[in-house]
């Protein structure tokens, strides 16, 4: 008997949670900019960070004017043309013209300009090192180191070639997968992650706030349903709604940016990602319940989340942030939740994902439980 009513009390649990996560996703399904605002983020910045800088590989413009005549003037230019990476050329030469080249440059359309003089092979002959000349487009520090390292390694892989054997150091290369990852597919894979954290929280937020948008939060209070339950299933729905808009996410990320995750990966990251999103979704019901205003969550959220995917290693992996930036994400969660799911993805031997799973099953546990605080002092 104690049994039976034990099992219809938790029946009774389970359907008032199913009946507010219903009512929440009906409302989600039905606001336009509630249903894509969440996926617009994630999108927009794969699209825009993967087409302007992950496509077309990884060449440099540059304009390479070769005045000599002889075998080793040949044999350095074709030592820049072919230098390359394991995914695409490091150079690609627009003009071998001295005065189009000259015009380019100045107009900032060619990072640099590389001139091989007459007296290559003369000089090379007669034991002497020949002399370079150069042209840069040097208004980017950023831009100018790259170019410039990549020149110097046009310059040593000639040396070396040229003699053989005589080089003072040899690089042994050991990498953490076969190839290359193409920043495009970074740049997608880090964009699923961002709608992960983005699509829980937002929607949460917003499922939250609109109950005191639509006027609906007397019939919140007085519904004879227990606030654990209208919490579970604020959380419920908001993981559901958060998890279309990952899938719809990576179904883009797939099919555009060449995003492919063995198999084998696919459960820590699946549990990560549960996680994550249930943390998020708790954070958001408390912002939604502290803030009650759907214009004022929205913009928060989506600026707070687009901040995060550049500053904590969405764009470019956390080893190559400044190091202040380094030291602030030391502190923000979500630096964490990028480079484990990044390295999941992406290595071949990844570390252990327990530690994160750890922290993740306790920010989840935090923000349901600030989340349930939040909207029980609301309320």
């Amino acid at each position: 008997m104690m049994q039976s009513s034990q099992t219809r009390r938790i029946s009774g649990h389970l359907d008032r949670v199913g009946a507010v996560a219903r009512k929440d996703l009906r409302q989600w399904a039905r606001d336009r900019q509630a249903l894509a605002g969440p996926m617009l983020i994630p999108l927009v910045l794969m699209f825009l960070c993967g087409i302007l800088f992950g496509f077309g590989g990884d060449e440099w413009n540059i304009g390479l004017v070769n005045e000599g005549e002889g075998p080793h003037a040949a044999a350095f230019e074709a030592e820049v043309r072919g230098l390359r990476s394991n995914i695409s050329p490091y150079f690609r030469v627009v003009t071998t013209d001295a005065e189009r080249a000259e015009q380019l440059v100045a107009a900032g359309r060619l990072h640099l300009v590389v001139t091989i003089p007459a007296d290559f092979d003369e000089r090379v002959e007669a034991g002497q090192t020949p002399v370079l000349h150069t042209r840069t487009y040097n208004i980017n520090t950023d831009m100018m180191k790259n170019a410039r390292l990549r020149l110097s390694r046009a310059i040593q892989d000639y040396a070396a070639a040229q003699a053989p054997g005589a080089a003072p150091v040899t690089v042994i290369q050991t990498t953490t997968r076969s190839d290359d990852v193409w920043r495009r597919t970074f740049i997608g894979h880090s964009a699923v992650i961002l709608a992960v954290m983005v699509g829980s929280a937002l929607n949460a937020a917003i499922m939250v706030a609109r109950e005191w948008e639509h006027r609906t939060v007397k019939e919140v209070r007085l519904a004879p349903r227990p606030l654990g339950d209208v919490t579970a299933g604020t959380l419920v729905a908001a993981v559901i709604a958060g998890g279309i808009s990952t899938l719809v996410t990576l179904a883009v990320a797939a099919a555009v940016f060449g995003v492919r995750i063995p198999m084998g990966r696919l459960p820590a990251l699946a549990a990560l990602a549960a996680l994550t999103s249930l943390a998020c979704a708790g954070f958001g019901v408390a912002i939604g319940a502290w803030l009650r205003d759907y214009r004022t969550v929205q913009p928060l959220l989506m600026i707070t989340f687009a901040g995060s995917f550049f500053a904590s290693g969405g764009f470019s992996s956390l080893a190559t942030l400044p190091r202040a930036v380094q030291t602030f994400d030391r502190f923000w969660p979500p630096a964490y939740v990028f480079e484990t799911m990044q390295a999941q993805a992406w290595m071949t031997a990844p570390p252990s994902a327990m530690p994160a799973l750890t922290g993740c099953a306790v920010a989840a546990a935090v923000g349901v439980g600030l989340g349930a605080w939040a909207l029980r002092r609301r309320l």
